[in-house]
């Protein structure tokens, strides 16, 4: 039986290890104990697998409580105004060459061809030097940005050279060691941006490297609208519109077309959010469906038959999950009026019953949205279905679903909700249960010591009657031997 426990004198420190196995009456006392202390331990047994039932459903109503949290946190989406608020759609003809993003741009469109992307200045070492003939610093400088310095120990190697250029701070260069020759590559691309190398430190080591350029620096050079030629030393143009960023990704046969739309609803995140929810709100009331309709094992006999339909039909969480259906499925009475249901922004349990088998989520009053009913909703009623949902701007009502549920919600978590509450209890009852069950093993452990004790003194007892019994049958033995032997001699 899970959970149950011994108090044999084997594995018990309170009952001493010296006992009389049926010495004397060829009685098998240590079964006989062991038997009577069996059914001495059900009491204790019963302690036991309640116990664990209490852990179980502590257990479970942890869990509860963790995925009503989570399904409270993922509400806050649902009401923030990054949700709900306007978007550009900038979009490029060919995103392969040109990308563009960006807000508040004017809309609008612009035709932007590159003839030719910006770059940054490569060098490398022309001699084969391998390592420094002498201490030196290196100054290094790419086009009129912050110089800094790197210290070299006569005999460096060109790869810890490298290592040090690269990770030295403020650098602006990457270095590395390509077939025994120093290379340094610029992290700045544009014309003007070449890389000077010094030595500062006293030594040559500059000159006894020999950087000679390997890559030509350049800049961008595009049109926009079929202007003029213009250039740049980054490939990132932030100067064709306010708040506008586009990205050169290569040269253009012809000119890209980047359209920025009017501002409107962002309907891909409300969408997103929207799913989210009903995927939360689904695996929440799932859970609690699952556990209240769970059926209860017959005759269980392990702790895992009896943990099963622990929280069958409980009336706290029976209430939560009648309330949950309940704001996802009443009406909001003081709502628009084309939006006064969930179902008009594209969001049902579906049909319980059709021409196939039962649908069980439907049954389980699981959601599901109907994307082209909530995209035809947003597009024709957007701020209908904000204040359906979050009631942000409070336009209509004092409630949205998104206050509904979290008026549920509070009353269940937290420190003095009703599941932190039943938590609180299971606590208390495990502790109560566990108090009980030391008090048993003082008991038991009293009561197999007595039994020994009364078993040992019937074994001495009995050892001792038959001792006697022995010595008398020879003493008898012994008068009648002599007794026949006096007969004898006398002619008897």
């Amino acid at each position: 039986m899970t959970g149950s426990i011994s108090t044999s004198t084997a594995n018990n420190p309170l009952i001493p290890m010296f006992n009389i196995g049926g010495l004397a009456s060829g009685l098998d006392t240590n079964t006989i104990v062991k038997e009577l202390m069996s059914i001495e331990q059900i009491p204790q047994q019963r302690i036991i697998n309640q116990e664990n039932l209490e852990k179980a459903r502590q257990t479970d109503l942890q869990a509860i409580q963790t995925q009503l949290t989570t399904f409270s946190n993922s509400l806050s989406t649902l009401v923030s105004p990054s949700t709900w608020s306007t978007a550009q759609q900038i979009t490029s003809s060919d995103p392969t060459h040109i990308t563009a993003t960006g807000s508040g741009v004017p809309p609008g469109g612009f035709q932007i061809a590159v003839s030719q992307l910006a770059r940054a200045q490569q060098l490398t070492q022309s001699t084969s030097l391998q390592n420094a003939n002498g201490a030196d610093q290196l100054t290094i400088q790419v086009g009129t940005g912050t110089a800094f310095t790197v210290d070299v120990a006569s005999g460096d190697s060109l790869q810890t050279i490298a290592g040090a250029i690269t990770q030295a701070s403020g650098t602006q260069v990457y270095a590395s060691v390509v077939n025994s020759k120093l290379v340094l590559s610029s992290q700045v691309t544009g014309a003007t941006n070449t890389i000077s190398v010094t030595s500062t430190g006293g030594g040559t080591l500059a000159t006894d490297l020999g950087l000679t350029q390997s890559v030509a620096p350049q800049d961008a050079t595009y049109t926009v609208d079929g202007g003029s030629t213009q250039t740049s030393a980054s490939n990132v143009l932030t100067n064709i519109a306010t708040g506008l960023s586009v990205t050169l990704l290569g040269a253009t046969s012809s000119a890209v077309s980047v359209n920025i739309s009017t501002p409107g609803p962002n309907t891909d995140a409300v969408q997103k959010a929207i799913q989210d929810f009903v995927t939360t709100y689904n695996a929440t009331v799932d859970m609690i469906s699952a556990k209240v309709n769970e059926q209860k094992v017959a005759n269980p006999q392990t702790d895992a038959d009896r943990a099963k339909g622990d929280l069958q039909g409980d009336s706290s969480l029976v209430s939560l999950l009648q309330q949950l259906r309940e704001s996802v499925g009443d009406v909001f009475s003081n709502g628009p009026a084309s939006m006064k249901t969930l179902a008009q922004a594209g969001l049902s349990t579906g049909a319980a019953v059709g021409s196939g088998a039962l649908n069980q989520s439907s049954i389980n009053g699981d959601l599901t949205l109907d994307t082209t009913t909530l995209s035809s909703a947003l597009t024709s009623s957007f701020s209908d279905v904000k204040a359906l949902f979050s009631n942000v701007t409070n336009t209509y009502s004092t409630e949205g679903l998104v206050q509904r549920l979290n008026g549920v919600l509070n009353t269940y978590i937290g420190p003095s909700g009703v599941i932190n509450t039943g938590i609180t209890s299971e606590s208390q009852m495990i502790s109560d249960l566990a108090a009980q069950k030391a008090a048993w093993d003082v008991r038991l452990a009293d009561k197999e010591t007595a039994l020994r004790a009364q078993y040992t003194a019937m074994e001495t007892a009995m050892q001792q009657a038959q001792s006697q019994g022995q010595w008398l049958s020879g003493q008898v033995s012994g008068l009648m031997a002599n007794t026949a032997a006096t007969s004898s001699k006398t002619g008897g």
